[in-house]
This record gives C-alpha cells, sequence and structure tokens, in this order.
C-alpha cells in the first residue's frame, strides 16, 4: 500500500493459467515512479517469502508515446 499509486501491481496465480511459474506479478509504474519501483523490488527481495523464489525473470516493456 506504501508504494501506491505510484506503482501497480497485479499478482496471478500461474496454476490457473497452466504457466510453468507458481505466481506472476505484472507492475506498472509512470517513468518518473522507476526509483519507487526499485524500491519496492529491492525491499521484497528482503523479505522471507523471498527465499522461497527459485527463479526471477524481470521483463520490462516500455510504452511509447
Amino acid at each position: 500500500m506504501e508504494y501506491l499509486p505510484a506503482v501497480a501491481r497485479r499478482l496471478h496465480h500461474g496454476r490457473n493459467l497452466e504457466e510453468p511459474f507458481d505466481f506472476l506479478t505484472w507492475f506498472e509504474f509512470a517513468p518518473d515512479r522507476e526509483a519507487a519501483f526499485e524500491e519496492l523490488v529491492r525491499r521484497l527481495r528482503i523479505t522471507l517469502e523471498w527465499a522461497y523464489v527459485v527463479r526471477e525473470v524481470d521483463i520490462r516493456l516500455k510504452r511509447e508515446s
């Protein structure tokens, strides 16, 4: 909640999508909010839950104006 509305997040369960991942997370943020996104990801990676992450794929798309 701390990063809303700067960073929007959607969590999808992979088992419902027939994907090889347990969870897929989609983040959206404006270019001027990239620092907030990076801080959010940094904080997520130091949580106890992150110890269960065995593979991470970071794909970034940029919308052209």
